[in-house]
C-alpha cells in the first residue's frame, strides 16, 4: 500500500512541475549504454556499453561535439565507471570478468586490468586518498584499489548485493548501497572498516553525495523514492517520491539539484530534478527509453543520461 501511495503522490507532483531543464540533444551511442562518467581533464564523457554483442566497449564523447569520438574495448559486461582526476584515468567495472579496466584518457587505451571480486558493478573515486572503491555484487564486498599502483589493497565485507558507491568529501567516507539487504554501508577511508549500516527503502541502487547540504541521496528502486541521509548522524532524514524504478543519482553543484533517472518506461522514461533546499521535485524531463546512468558535466553545466533500451545519450541543458 505504501508504494501505491507514493506513486499517487508522484503523479500529482509531476502534473505541477515546470520543465526548465531543456532536453538539448540526443547522441546515438550503440547497444545498451549503462553508466556514465565525466572526465574533467579533457571535458569528455565516458559511457560503458553493457552488451557483449556490441564488443564490450566504452564510448568517448567530447562535450564540445556531442558525438562519439572513440570506442574502447574493455572486459566483459562493462558496468560502473568513474574518472580519477589524480591520474587522469577512467576505471571501469567489468561485471562478467570480475575485473576493473583502467583507461588512460591521453591515449584512450586500456593500461591495466585489476582482478577484484565477483560481479563488480559500481565504482567510486576517493579524492582524499586517491583510491578507487569497487562494489562486488555477488561477493558482498568492496574492493579498494590504489591508483598509484593499480593494485588491490583491501577487501571490505559489506551488506548483501552492493551496487552503488559514492564518496563523501566532507567526512572522507564511502557510502555503498546494498541492494538485497535494503541498507547503506558507511566505510571510513582511514581504516577501511564499516562504521555504520543504515536502513533505507526497498532495493537501494545508485547514490550521490551532496556537498552543499552534506547529505547522501539514495535511489530506492523498489520503493519508487529517494532516501536522504545526513552524514552527520547517518540517519534517514527524508524520503522523496519519484518515478518507477529509480536507478541512479547525480548531484549538480551549479544549481544544487539532484537528478534521478527512472529506468521503468511506466514512469514515462523520465529524469527528475530535486531541489536540495526543499527536498522536493522541481522538474521532470522526458528522455530516451530506459534511462539508467547519469553524470554531471561541470564544464558545460549539463547532465548526460544513458538510455539503456534506446541506445542513446540524452543531454540536459540547465
Amino acid at each position: 500500500m505504501k508504494q501505491v501511495s507514493l506513486f499517487a503522490i508522484f503523479i500529482l507532483l509531476t502534473l505541477t512541475l515546470t520543465l526548465d531543464h531543456a532536453y538539448a540533444t540526443t547522441i546515438v551511442i550503440g547497444s545498451h549504454p549503462t553508466e556514465v562518467a565525466f572526465d574533467s581533464h579533457l571535458n569528455e564523457i565516458f559511457v560503458s556499453n553493457y552488451d557483449s554483442g556490441a564488443g564490450n566497449t566504452v564510448s568517448v564523447i567530447p562535450d564540445t561535439t556531442n558525438t562519439v569520438a572513440s570506442n574502447i574495448t574493455v572486459g566483459g559486461g562493462p558496468a560502473g565507471i568513474s574518472f580519477d582526476p589524480n591520474k587522469r584515468e577512467v576505471f571501469v567495472a567489468d561485471e562478467d570478468f570480475g575485473t576493473v579496466s583502467v583507461i588512460s584518457d591521453a591515449t584512450n587505451k586500456v593500461t591495466a586490468t585489476i582482478t577484484v571480486g565477483s560481479a563488480p558493478v559500481g565504482v567510486g573515486f576517493d579524492s582524499h586518498l586517491n583510491e578507487i572503491f569497487v562494489s562486488n555484487f555477488r561477493s558482498n564486498t568492496v574492493s579498494v584499489i590504489s591508483d598509484a599502483t593499480n593494485t588491490l589493497i583491501e577487501t571490505i565485507a559489506v551488506g548483501d548485493g552492493p551496487v552503488g558507491v559514492a564518496f563523501d568529501s566532507h567526512l572522507n567516507e564511502i557510502f555503498v548501497s546494498n541492494f538485497r539487504s535494503n541498507t547503506v554501508s558507511v566505510i571510513s577511508d582511514a581504516t577501511n572498516k564499516v562504521t555504520a549500516n543504515i536502513t533505507v527503502g526497498s532495493y537501494p541502487h545508485g547514490l550521490a553525495f551532496d556537498p552543499n547540504k552534506k547529505e547522501v541521496f539514495v535511489a530506492d528502486e523498489g520503493l519508487g523514492a529517494v532516501s536522504v541521509i545526513s552524514d552527520a548522524t547517518n540517519k534517514v532524514t527524508g524520503t522523496i517520491a519519484v518515478g518507477i524504478n529509480p536507478a541512479n543519482v547525480v548531484f549538480d553543484p551549479h544549481l544544487n539539484e539532484v537528478f534521478v533517472s527512472n529506468y521503468d518506461s511506466g514512469s514515462g522514461n523520465t529524469v527528475f530534478a530535486i531541489s536540495d533546499t526543499t527536498n522536493t521535485l522541481t522538474e521532470t524531463v522526458t528522455v530516451g527509453s530506459g534511462p539508467y546512468g547519469v553524470a554531471f558535466d561541470s564544464n558545460k553545466g549539463e547532465v548526460f543520461v544513458a538510455n539503456n533500451v534506446s541506445g542513446t545519450i540524452s543531454v540536459l541543458s540547465g
